[in-house]
């Protein structure tokens, strides 16, 4: 009979590739761990792991129960998670999968005054591309999503909160040639490489004009991916201050550089579509009493509202 436990020394077994690495983290023996996967294949009558090499390599049997292993493990991780919430106890960790943008406008500034108002809790940001970070909340890897609310429609599983409206602008290094034209149309764009993170799906409307060119390429999946393709702010900016790349970002990011005169706004016709951004959850799990502080900091943090450090109750 499979276990759940069987689960976790086949998982343990793969991720470290050492029995006697893969016991410590269990908490058993090796011996012990020798025992049990001996007694599991002879259960199962299949071999789950190769192990002529001296490296314990999963064969497809093996590789059959990690895949349909992993959700069963999140499951009942998730069932743990409820059973805790139920008998009143605050999680112990809060994890927030951030878009580009909202992991520089909001979340830092909200994280910091969550961990004032829970000072034993730990707080942990995975910043990365929109898309991403819904598949983290889908994964159960994040509590909680904030991002672009065009990658979040149309999933019934998901709870989805419109955060803000953010006005976005091209951006350039000084001097760069398109300056000199005054007003830059999208086809403008073609000649010069884009930076930044992958477009939504809504977004990436706006830019079928621009085709194959040094500004885009297309991946077989589809869909737009710029010739630079990073995920955070300041690797958009520090490309494109090294380079003749063009790049687009919220105006509250730009303000410091424009002022600054480290970047230049490039005036485009028509101007780049505004940004919608959300709260991105399970609709059908509980969240936790520090997720729903949280929630309730970023609301005053995007709506510039001050929150009392001291006085931050779960909403």
């Amino acid at each position: 009979m499979l276990t759940l436990r069987h689960i976790e020394i086949v998982r343990a077994l793969e991720q470290h590739r050492h029995f006697g690495r893969a016991a410590e983290v269990l908490g058993i023996t090796q011996s012990a761990l020798t025992r049990a996967l001996q007694a599991l294949e002879t259960d199962l009558g299949v071999r789950l792991f190769d192990r002529g090499s001296g490296v314990p390599e999963p064969t497809m049997f093996g590789r059959l129960i990690l895949e349909w292993g992993q959700p069963v493990v999140r499951s009942m991780d998730s069932l743990n998670r409820e059973m805790r919430l139920a008998r009143g106890l605050v999680v112990g960790e809060v994890t927030i999968s951030a878009g580009t943008f909202p992991s520089e406008l909001w979340v830092p500034k909200a994280l910091g005054r969550l961990a004032m108002a829970f000072p034993n809790l730990r707080c942990r940001v995975r910043a990365c591309e929109g898309r991403r970070a819904v598949q983290d909340v889908l994964n159960g890897d994040a509590d909680l999503a904030v991002t672009d609310i065009v990658e979040a429609r149309g999933r019934e599983e998901l709870a989805v909160e419109k955060l803000a409206t953010a006005k976005v602008a091209m951006f350039c290094r000084p001097g760069h040639p398109l300056l000199a034209r005054g007003v830059v149309e999208h086809m403008d764009l073609a000649d010069y490489p884009l930076a930044g993170p992958r477009p939504s799906q809504y977004h990436s409307a706006a830019l079928e004009g621009v085709g194959k060119n040094q500004a885009l390429w297309v991946p077989e999946s589809g869909g737009f991916v710029p010739r630079i393709w990073v995920e955070s702010f300041a690797s958009m900016r520090e490309a494109v201050i090294a380079s003749d790349a063009v790049s687009w970002a919220p105006v509250a990011l730009l303000e410091p550089y424009w002022a600054r005169h480290e970047l230049a706004r490039l005036d485009m016709r028509p101007a780049p579509i505004d940004i919608e951004f959300a709260l991105v959850t399970q609709r059908h799990r509980t969240p936790s009493p520090a997720t729903s502080a949280f929630i309730g900091l970023i609301r005053d943090v995007a709506a510039n509202r001050a929150t009392p450090v001291r006085q931050v109750e779960p909403v």
